[in-house]
C-alpha cells in the first residue's frame, strides 16, 4: 500500500514536470541584498501570480511566449515593474531588489507591516507561526507548536497517539482548533492537527484566553487556527518521508484554475508507522516463569511496542470557483477519511494489549460560501455548512493474553484484553453530525467594522456490539448533544493606527440528552436532559507607543460547553458523567511587544512579555479509575492563578536566529468548603497533572547560494525543557508515595538543502538527540531518538 501511494505521488509529479512550459523563476532582495517574504509578483494582464519564499525565491511556470510586464509589490516596500520577454522552451531568471518604502502623514512614520504584526496588534495575545521554512522538514504540527511560549502539547505514545494541548494552562477541550476559521471538532482522527502535514498549512494563529468572536466556537482556554494556501494559482506540491519505526509519510496538495475562475483543489496523505520505539521502568515488567519474580526491563535491555502500529489515509477534494462576482470562492468539498491502529496500552504502561485495535472511518461532505462586498460595499460574508458521518470500532475479541515480552501467557475463554462486560467486543461507535457557520462582517462610518459569527452543531452518538447482551451496549439507545454559539463584536482603529479596540458579547446554549443504566432488579433506563445558556463578552485593545513598542490587554468572561465524549464517553475507555457541567473561565491578558530594535549591522531583537490571570469554575479534567486503565471526565470546582510567559527572538540579517521563550503558572485549587461546608483539604493546591515550568531554546543558520547558485541550507537546534509535577494532589499522600510525572529536557536537530531550481529540497530530522526517556502522562514513555529523512517536491505556477 505504501508503494503504491508513493508512486502515485511521483507519477503526479512527472505528468506535472512533464506539462510545465516557458518559466521565469529569481529571488527578490532588498537594498542590501537580504531576502523578502511575501512579495506578491503578478504577471500583468494575466491571472498568473505568486509571491516569495522565507529565501525570497519565486516561480511561474506554464507561461506561453511571448513579451510580459512583472509586477513586483509588498507591504514596506516600492512597488516595481519589469518587462521580459520569453521564448519558447526557455527558462527566464529574474533577480529583483526592492526599495524600502515609507510613507509620512502629519509627521507620523508609517512602515508597512507584516502579517504577523498585523494580528499582533489587534490586542488580543496571540502568536503567529509561518510555516515556510518548516514544510521541508520532518516535523508535525505539534512538534513545531510544541516549541511556542505557554503551550505544551503532551501525546500518550508515537505516530498517531492521543493527545492534548495545554495553552497558557488551561488544557483538553478547553482549546479549540480552527481550519481556516471552521471548527475540525467533526472531522475525524485523521484530519487533525496531530495527523494533518504541516505542508498542507501556511500559517498557524495561536490565541491564549480570549478568542475573537469570528473564530467562534466556545474556545474557554484558547484557539488554534490553521491557515491554508490562499494562492489562486496552479500548484502543485508532493513530499515523501521515511524514518525510524519504520514511518513512512506522503502528501500530495495542488490546485487546478481555469480561466473561468473554476477550480479544484486536492489535498491528500498517507502515514503508516510501526510505532515499535523501545520502553522500559516502571510499568514494563513480566513475570518470571516458575517462580513469579516481576522482571523490569531496563534501558540496557528495553522492550519494544508490539501492537502500536499506525496507518492513516486522508484524501481531501474541492470543486468550486474562485474571483466570480457572485463569489470570491464557493466549494464543494468531499474528505474522506480511513485510520487503524494498534492500541498497546491502557492509561498506563502497567496494562499491556497484545492485539486489541481501534478504527475509524470518516465521511464529510461539506460546502462554502466567501463573499467580500456582498450586495453592498463594506459586507463581507462567510457561510459553511457540513454534515460528519463518523464510525468507530473497537475491536477486542481475542481470548490471549500478553505481556511486554509479546508473548502470551494466558488463556481467557470469555476472550476481551479490555474485559468490558467480562467478554468479547466488537463494540462501534457511530457519530452523526451537523456544523454549520455564519461569518458577516460590515464597514460602519468613523472607520468602525461590525461583525458577527452564529455557530450551530449537533451530535447524536449510538452504538452497538454483536457479543454484548443489550443492555451492556453503551449509546444502544441514541444520545444527542446540541450546541450553538452566537457572537456580536464592534472594533475600531484611531488615532492614525496606533489605537486598535474590539468589544464583542457572546451566548453559549448547550442541551443534552443521556442515557444512565440504573441495575436494580428490574433494569431501567433514566434520561438525563440538560439545558444550559450563558452569557460572556469582553474586549482587546492595544496600543502602539512607537515603532518599537506596543502594549495590549485582552479581558473575557467565557464558557466551555462539554463536547460528547466529555459527557457520554467513548463506550470503551472513558466512563460517561450526566452530571457534569459547563466550565466558566474569566481570562485577563496583559502584554507587551519590543522590537524589533536594531542592533549593530543586525536585524534586530525582540522581546515580547505576557502576564495572564484565570478563574475557572467547573474545569473538566479527565479522572483515572479502576485500576489506571478507565476513566471519566469530572469538574473541579474551583481553579483560580496567574502566570507569565516570555519570548525572546535574536534575528541576524536572517542568516542567524535564536529564540528563547519560557512560562510560569501558578494554578490553585480555590474551593475553600466542599458542598457539605466542610473546610476542603485540597484547598490552595497546585492544580494536579498540570506542567507549570516550562522553556524552549534553539538556533537557526541560513546560508544562501551553497555550494550552488540560489541554493539555501538550513540547519537548527532546538531544547525543550519541562519540570516534574504532581500527577495527583500535592496534599494528598506521603512524599515517598507521589505519583509524580519526572522533568523532561530534550534536544532535538535537523538540515535541510534546498536546490537552486527551489522546487527540490532535502531535509534529515533527527528528535530527542540523546535518546532520553521522556513522558508527557504519568507512566506513558513516549519514543526516543528517531531519524527522518525528508523529500519535498513542488511546482507553482
Amino acid at each position: 500500500m505504501i508503494n503504491k501511494y508513493i508512486a502515485t505521488v511521483f507519477i503526479c509529479i512527472v505528468f506535472i514536470t512533464n506539462t510545465s512550459a516557458q518559466k521565469i523563476k529569481g529571488r527578490v532582495t532588498d537594498n542590501k541584498q537580504q531576502s523578502i517574504f511575501g512579495i506578491t509578483i503578478l504577471l500583468k494582464g494575466t491571472n498568473t501570480v505568486t509571491s516569495t519564499d522565507s529565501e525570497g525565491f519565486y516561480s511561474l511556470s506554464n507561461i506561453a511566449p511571448g513579451t510580459y510586464n512583472i509586477v513586483f509589490s509588498g507591504i514596506g516596500y516600492t512597488t516595481k515593474t519589469q518587462s521580459v520577454n520569453l521564448a519558447h522552451g526557455k527558462e527566464l531568471t529574474l533577480n529583483v531588489d526592492l526599495e524600502e518604502s515609507v510613507a509620512i502623514m502629519d509627521e507620523v512614520v508609517v512602515k508597512g507591516r507584516t502579517q504577523e504584526e498585523k494580528i499582533e496588534e489587534k490586542g488580543f495575545n496571540v502568536d503567529v507561526i509561518q510555516t515556510q521554512k518548516l514544510k521541508s522538514q520532518s516535523l508535525d504540527l505539534n512538534k513545531v507548536l510544541d516549541r511556542s511560549p505557554g503551550i505544551r502539547v503532551r501525546k500518550t505514545g508515537g505516530m498517531g497517539s492521543e493527545y492534548e494541548y495545554s495553552v497558557d494552562g488551561m488544557s483538553g477541550n478547553a482549546i479549540r482548533f480552527f481550519i481556516d476559521g471552521i471548527p475540525m471538532d467533526y472531522f475525524g482522527s485523521s484530519y487533525s492537527i496531530n495527523n494533518l502535514p504541516i505542508a498542507l498549512i501556511d500559517r498557524v494563529d495561536i490565541y491564549k484566553g480570549v478568542v475573537p468572536v469570528e473564530l467562534g466556537s466556545d474556545a474557554l482556554g484558547g484557539a488554534i487556527n490553521l491557515v491554508t494556501n490562499k494562492n489562486v494559482s496552479n500548484f502543485a506540491s508532493a513530499s515523501y518521508s521515511f524514518g525510524s519505526f519504520n514511518t513512512h509519510q506522503a502528501a500530495l496538495h495542488g490546485q487546478w484554475r481555469a480561466k473561468s475562475g473554476f477550480t479544484t483543489r486536492l489535498s491528500t496523505f498517507y502515514t503508516y508507522s510501526d510505532n515499535n520505539y523501545k520502553v522500559w521502568g516502571d510499568g514494563v515488567f513480566y513475570g518470571e516463569e516458575n517462580t513469579a519474580r516481576t522482571i523490569y526491563f531496563t534501558k540496557d535491555n528495553p522492550a519494544e511496542r508490539f501492537n502500536d502500529d499506525f496507518r492513516t489515509a486522508t484524501a481531501k477534494m474541492d470543486i468550486g470557483f474562485v474571483q466570480k462576482k457572485w463569489a470570491d470562492q464557493f466549494f464543494i468539498t468531499m474528505l474522506v477519511s480511513d485510520q487503524k491502529k494498534g492500541v498497546q496500552t491502557g492509561r498506563t504502561m502497567g496494562h499491556v494489549y497484545g492485539e486489541l485495535r481501534n478504527n475509524e472511518r470518516v465521511l464529510m461532505p461539506s460546502i462554502v460560501y466567501q463573499k467580500k462586498d456582498l450586495i453592498k460595499e463594506g459586507l463581507d460574508v462567510n457561510v459553511f455548512a457540513g454534515y460528519s458521518d463518523i464510525k468507530a470500532t473497537t475491536i477486542d475479541t481475542t481470548t490471549n493474553r500478553y505481556d511486554w515480552r509479546g508473548k502470551i501467557i494466558g488463556y481467557n475463554p470469555s476472550g476481551g484484553e479490555i474485559g468490558r462486560g467480562g467478554s468479547k467486543s466488537l463494540y462501534t461507535l457511530k457519530d452523526k453530525s451537523v456544523v454549520s457557520r455564519a461569518n458577516i462582517s460590515y464597514e460602519l462610518p468613523l472607520n468602525f467594522k461590525l461583525g458577527f459569527n452564529f455557530l450551530y452543531s449537533s451530535t447524536e452518538r449510538t452504538g452497538d456490539d454483536p457479543f454484548a447482551e443489550d443492555y451492556e451496549i453503551p449509546f444502544l439507545m441514541p444520545q444527542k448533544i446540541a450546541s450553538h454559539f452566537a457572537g456580536i463584536s464592534l472594533e475600531t482603529v484611531k488615532f492614525d493606527d496606533k489605537l486598535h479596540a474590539n468589544v464583542f458579547l457572546k451566548r453559549f446554549g448547550f442541551d443534552s440528552s443521556i442515557n444512565e443504566l440504573v441495575y436494580t432488579t428490574e433494569d431501567e433506563t433514566i434520561v438525563h436532559k440538560n439545558n444550559v445558556a450563558n452569557w460572556g463578552g469582553g474586549f482587546a485593545a492595544s496600543y502602539v507607543i512607537s515603532s518599537k513598542f506596543l502594549i495590549k490587554s485582552s479581558v473575557e468572561q467565557a464558557t466551555r460547553l462539554p463536547n460528547a465524549t466529555e459527557a457520554l464517553g467513548n463506550g470503551v475507555t472513558i466512563t460517561s458523567n450526566p452530571f457534569i457541567r459547563p466550565e466558566q473561565s474569566f481570562n485577563v491578558n496583559i502584554g507587551t511587544v519590543l522590537g524589533k530594535y536594531k542592533i549593530g549591522s543586525h536585524q534586530g531583537v525582540k522581546v515580547a512579555l505576557n502576564a495572564f490571570y484565570r478563574n475557572v469554575t467547573d474545569i473538566l479534567q479527565l479522572n483515572v479509575q479502576g485500576g489506571q486503565e478507565i476513566g471519566a471526565f469530572e469538574n473541579i470546582r474551583k481553579i483560580a492563578g496567574v502566570g507569565a510567559e516570555m519570548d525572546i527572538v535574536y534575528d541576524l540579517n536572517q542568516k542567524f536566529k535564536m529564540n528563547l521563550n519560557g512560562t510560569y503558572l501558578n494554578y490553585k485549587n480555590n474551593q475553600k468548603t466542599d458542598e457539605n461546608g466542610r473546610d476542603n483539604i485540597l484547598y490552595g493546591d497546585r492544580l494536579r497533572n498540570t506542567p507549570y515550568i516550562m522553556a524552549n531554546a534553539g538556533i537557526e543558520y541560513n546560508v544562501p547560494n551553497f555550494i550552488q547558485r540560489n541554493s539555501a541550507l538550513f540547519a537548527y537546534v532546538q531544547s525543550g525543557y519541562v519540570h516534574e509535577f504532581f500527577l495527583g494532589w500535592p496534599s494528598l499522600g506521603s512524599a515517598a508515595n507521589k505519583n509524580v510525572v519526572p522533568s523532561q529536557l530534550t534536544f532535538d536537530a535537523g538540515v535541510g538543502y534546498t536546490f537552486p531550481s527551489r522546487n527540490l529540497v532535502l531535509a534529515l530530522d533527527v528528535s530527542n538527540i540523546f535518546n532520553e526517556q521522556v513522558y508527557d502522562n504519568f507512566l506513558l514513555q513516549k519514543p526516543g531518538r528517531a531519524i527522518f529523512l525528508k523529500i519535498n517536491y513542488q511546482i507553482t505556477q
